[in-house]
Order: C-alpha cells, then structure tokens, then sequence
C-alpha cells in the first residue's frame, strides 16, 4: 500500500468508503472522521500492522488520531502513529536520460499501481518493508526495477535512466546469450578406424594361435609331419595353419580399413555440430578354437 506524507487524511477516507481510485485532496477541505469512522479506522488499523501492511496501518492510526475523535481512540492512534512513522520505510523517484537531464513527464507504477503520473512534485511515498517492482513510462518506453526496502529506511531515491536502449517489452528483462559453436569433425572416420584396429588385433591372436597350436612332429616351413599317413596330427597341424592363414588375412584387412580410416578423419574439413539424439558405438574383438572375429555394437 502506498501512501504519502501528506494528504493522508483524504487518502484514509476515500479507503474507508470504499473508493475504488485514490484522490489527492487538501487537508483542510476534508471534513473531520466521525466517531463510528474513527473506531473503523483504529480497528483496521490495528488489522492492517498485524498483516505486515505497515503504510497502510500508518494512514489509518492517522485519521483516528485526529481532535474530533474519542480520546481513548485518539491517544492510541497517536502513539501508534508515532511507532509506525519511524519504522515505516519511505522513497522517492527521479528519471533522467542519458545526459542527465531530468525526465518530469514520467509515470511510476508500484506493484502495478500508479502513484504518481509526473515527477515534478518532489514527493515522498511510504512502502511496506520487503520487496516490491517499480516501472517507470516515459514516452512509449519502460524501465522496470526490483527494489526491496528494510524497515525504517527513509528517503531513498529510486532513478531510472532511459537512453536509446529503453523501450516496449521493458529493458530489464533478461536476455539469452548464444555461444557460437565450435566446428568439429565427424567421428565416423574414427570409428572405421577404430573397427580397423579391433581388426588386427583379432587377427594377431588367431596368427599365435595358430602357429602355436602346430603339432611338434610336424614343421610349419615345410607343411610335413614326421608321421605315420593318416595320423591325427596331420589333422591338427591343418587346422592350426588355416587358423594362423585367417588370422593372418584378418590382420592385414584391419590394418587396411584403420589406414583408411585415420586418412579420412584428418583429410575431412572441420564441420558445425548437428543437435538431435547422440549415438554411441562399441567394438569387441572375439576368438575361440575355431576362428575370431570383432562385434560392433551401436546405439542411437
């Protein structure tokens, strides 16, 4: 609720009969509250500083404390009058533009009320402790402001400055900075690479394998054995060798595709990122007795 320091007693009344817009008036043109307007104003004015609404329980110890109220009733508004004035926080408004100069022809609105529609009145408001929007109009454009008062706090001056930046939507709302993306290359070269290299890795193992697993009797030079014809080894010594051929042929095919593939990622231009799902891809090299091989698992 926002009052002013003087005036307070039109104020107060066009409240108590339900005004729906509050007037400035002279002092001495109001008539004096009448006893039933003076218990009002006491009952809500004790209502109003339990809520919190310090401004307006101000204004209304001040209607009843006037001389034409009860005395009980006026010594009570007196003294709670006098409690609230040194804890209930006041401001003032100022706009300039870029230069300096002050702006006269510029509305305030507080908390969406409108309290003054020219700043050429040097006025004080009073404002309930806590945090509140100010906006100030001038011209078309806007400054908006979020200011929070302590409990008594007097006389602070809240300015606005319009320069060429001001206007409709309001100049302080925030605005979203976009950082420039860094262009990367594919991966995909790499993951050809990658399978290249899985590759070899497989075919290294079955070549060991292989010629490991060649039986003793017989020589891997001269593809004989020293046994007798249809012994097992003969069998064994052929396995083995068509293990360490595939192992041999795996190899070379895996050194091939990972050339190619770290050819293609560093001959390929850098490029934008794309936005969308991610993906993810995996490589798992496997043997057993009988041949290998690589797994490529991939997810997207």
């Amino acid at each position: 609720m926002i009052t002013t320091r003087s005036r307070h007693i039109t104020i107060a009344l066009a409240a108590l009969f339900g005004a729906g817009v509050l007037t400035y008036g002279a002092s001495a043109e109001a008539a004096p509250p009448t006893k039933d307007e003076c218990v009002e104003a006491h009952s809500r004015g004790q209502d109003a500083r339990e809520r919190g609404q310090l401004a307006d329980s101000k204004r209304l110890f001040l209607v009843c404390a006037q001389s034409s109220c009860p005395a009980l009733l006026q010594s009570d508004c007196a003294k709670f009058g006098d409690e609230l004035a040194r804890t209930v926080p006041s401001v003032s408004f100022a706009a300039r533009d870029a230069k300096g100069g002050d702006l006269v022809d510029t509305q305030v609105y507080v908390d969406g009320v409108l309290v003054q529609s020219r700043l050429d009145e040097g006025k004080s408001y009073d404002l309930d402790p806590g945090k509140h929007s100010v906006r100030f109009v001038h011209a078309g454009k806007e400054v908006i402001q979020s200011i929070v008062v302590s409990s008594g706090e007097k006389g602070r001056s809240i300015m606005a400055t319009f320069g060429e930046g001001n206007g409709a939507p309001p100049a302080n709302k925030g605005t979203t900075t976009v950082e420039p993306s860094t262009p990367s290359r594919s991966a995909v070269p790499l993951v050809v690479a990658a399978l290249g290299g899985a590759a070899m890795i497989v075919g290294g193992v079955l070549l060991v394998k292989g010629l490991g697993d060649v039986p003793d009797n017989c020589s891997r030079s001269a593809h004989n054995c020293a046994a007798p014809p249809g012994d097992k080894s003969f069998d064994d010594a052929k396995s083995a060798v068509g293990s360490a051929n595939l192992g041999l042929g795996i190899g070379i095919g895996g050194a091939a595709i990972a050339t190619i593939g770290l050819i293609w990622y560093f001959a390929s231009s850098p490029s934008e990122p794309e936005k969308g799902p991610t993906s993810a891809s995996a490589v798992t090299p496997w043997t057993d007795g009988r041949g290998g091989g690589a797994s490529w698992h991939f997810a997207f």
